[in-house]
């Protein structure tokens, strides 16, 4: 029964994964070009924790196109929930993943993207992309990402300025079933597509 609810709850998040890809492209300034679990990806999105001997991974990256955004990189994770339930615990291994991924490669993390089905901690809702919050979560994970147990010990080793890094990359996206369907058609995406291939020459 354990086994059949994991491949549920994985065939969920995929299935996520692609509904976050497709809005986002939608959109004319997104090419999300890796998607867990297409094989090309995994490397691309896959990071070590500094301490643990473990690794984790975005559910999706790329590129945003054009204006002050362009060529400029991202990493998503999504999640494919219709009610809060743990979302606050995922969110705070996120903060830290982004943490750790900003410290890893910081040329590659311009973005960092959280997309929901449903919001969570909302009376804490101003809080969530803050550098104290991010600090907070990164904080919460210490063991992982500090090798230590101590909160004081860990706080001494923690980077401001990737705190602060992390927290003005971070982008708060929540969807709905309906908003998915309110989205530029295929036909005026391709002539937008067009456009600006031609604009390029």
């Amino acid at each position: 029964m354990a086994g059949i609810k994991g491949e549920a709850a994985q065939a969920k998040g995929a299935d996520g994964a692609k509904r976050a890809k497709r809005w986002l492209e939608s959109t004319t300034r997104v090419n999300a070009h890796w998607v867990n679990p297409n094989p090309p990806a995994i490397e691309k999105l896959t990071f070590s924790w500094p301490y643990g001997g473990q690794t984790f991974s975005f559910d999706l990256g790329g590129t945003l196109k054009y204006g002050d955004f362009d060529g400029q990189m991202f990493f998503a994770e999504s999640k494919n929930y219709a009610k809060p339930h743990d979302l606050g615990e995922h969110y705070s291994k996120f903060l830290a993943q982004c943490y750790v991924a900003y410290l890893d490669k910081p040329g590659f993390c311009d973005h960092f993207m959280w997309i929901a089905w449903s919001p969570h901690d909302i009376t804490k809702w101003p809080e969530l992309t803050t550098a104290d919050y991010v600090k907070k979560h990164v904080l919460a994970n210490r063991e992982r990402v500090f090798g230590e147990t101590d909160a004081a010990k860990a706080e001494a080793s923690i980077d401001p300025d990737a705190v602060s890094a992390v927290a003005s990359r971070l982008w708060f996206i929540i969807l709905s079933e309906k908003q998915e369907t309110l989205v530029i058609s295929n036909v005026h995406r391709g002539v937008i597509e067009q456009y600006e291939a031609e604009k390029g020459y």
